[in-house]
């Protein structure tokens, strides 16, 4: 639920401004590069599922993504990618591997570019506050978002909360680097 204040009104009317626009001009557009730098620093919490074409479920995960600019750090009971807008690594604590690679805002697969999701054709905000996004993928994938709630971060994260301090991961992480 979100709490009734004043500035959620204004945070309300900025993701819908800036998911109606991602709606408009896709999320390769340098438009909605500048709505997201417009909302500043915002954390998310959300629940995904992940279905097959043909109605499988292949996935389901909640967590919280905090957004800064085009910093990203997504937490998720399954994973945790975070991206400083040039690199982006994805880490798997259960697996205990970790891949490096460069950031890729041109992919629609959300868990190479959560952005994509927020240019779905299909989004809506649902009577209690939350909204829903419905993303379809190139691959034939159907990625449903339920966004719990949204809250604006007063004072900005310093840009190393999104870089993943690589020497504080146990020894036995397996790392590939594909930059």
């Amino acid at each position: 639920m979100f709490a009734p204040y004043k500035g959620m009104r204004r945070i309300l009317l900025s993701l819908s401004i800036l998911f109606f626009s991602c709606t408009l001009w896709g999320q390769g557009s340098g438009l909605l590069l500048d709505k997201i730098s417009q909302i500043g620093s915002v954390t998310l919490e959300y629940t995904l599922t992940t279905n097959a074409s043909d109605g499988r479920l292949l996935m389901e995960q909640r967590g919280t993504i905090d957004i800064q600019k085009m910093s990203y750090r997504l937490t998720s009971d399954l994973l945790i990618i975070i991206s400083d807008g040039t690199t982006r690594w994805l880490y798997s604590p259960k697996s205990e591997e970790l891949v490096i690679c460069s950031a890729d805002y041109s992919s629609e697969d959300p868990l190479e570019n959560p952005f994509s999701l927020l240019a779905s054709t299909s989004m809506e905000q649902k009577k209690d506050g939350t909204f829903k996004i419905v993303h379809k993928g190139a691959n034939g994938y159907v990625y449903t978002v339920l966004v719990n709630s949204v809250s604006k971060k007063e004072t900005p994260w310093d840009d190393s909360y999104f870089i993943l301090n690589v020497d504080s991961l146990s020894e036995d992480v397996i790392i590939t680097d594909l930059r």
